[in-house]
């Protein structure tokens, strides 16, 4: 994981400025939040977009990520909103001890990172009964996409970028997405298929949800109480 985590110090304040950007409030996690929402946990939160937005719907939210880089931003952000029920801590999930359970626990796009067995059962046990679990990650039936794959997306999605934020930020994100210091990253990540989802997620989450967006693939999971 050291690997991974000075990679994304690398490029952190690039990859969230270009995430904020492209993606913008994330909304879709309000079509699926439990009832109750005393606790969420957010496993990989970068730069604490996700931290921030849940804030408006939990008592208490708390980000984990190994990234220092990615959480000073992450903190740089609560600290001028205000925000006092967003709690952030730098540590790997998988042995990170934590005192209480959770509501809802939401991860987008850290698991391939992870030990996805381990993750996935030690969320099972931090999850209250009712509550939810939802992870977004990549998908791929090649599990490392070749760097060709991302120079040749970034040239085709340059007109859309120019057209919806502008020239200049259209470049920025074209420097991003093809510089060397990414592309190296991307070459040592590996996705599942969607295949691979079913054999996973669908054995340790009986019932889940997988629903195929693109390259994002979403796994929603209802903890459902013994008496539900």
């Amino acid at each position: 994981m050291e690997n991974i985590t000075e990679q994304f110090n690398a490029v952190a304040l690039e990859y969230d400025w270009v995430t904020t950007l492209l993606e913008g409030k994330p909304d879709y996690l309000l079509d699926n939040l439990p009832d109750s929402r005393v606790s969420a946990l957010d496993i990989g939160c970068g730069g604490g977009n996700a931290c921030i937005f849940l804030s408006s719907y939990f008592q208490h939210v708390t980000g984990i990520d190994l990234s220092v880089d990615f959480l000073q931003i992450a903190k740089d952000k609560v600290e001028k909103e205000d925000l006092q029920n967003v709690e952030l801590l730098q540590d790997d999930f998988l042995t990170a001890v934590f005192e209480k359970q959770f509501d809802f626990i939401f991860s987008r796009t850290t698991f391939h990172h992870l030990d996805i067995p381990k993750a996935l059962e030690k969320c099972k046990k931090l999850l209250k009964p009712g509550g939810i679990l939802f992870v977004m990650d990549n998908v791929s039936e090649k599990p490392t996409p070749s760097t060709w794959t991302y120079i040749v997306g970034a040239y085709l999605d340059f007109p859309r970028h120019w057209k919806r934020f502008g020239l200049k930020n259209a470049r920025r994100i074209f420097k991003h997405s093809t510089s060397k210091s990414w592309l190296n990253h991307l070459a040592k990540d590996k996705y599942l298929s969607k295949k691979g989802y079913e054999e996973i997620y669908g054995k340790l989450l009986p019932g889940c949800k997988l629903i195929q967006d693109g390259w994002n693939m979403k796994v929603i999971w209802h903890h459902k109480p013994i008496d539900g």
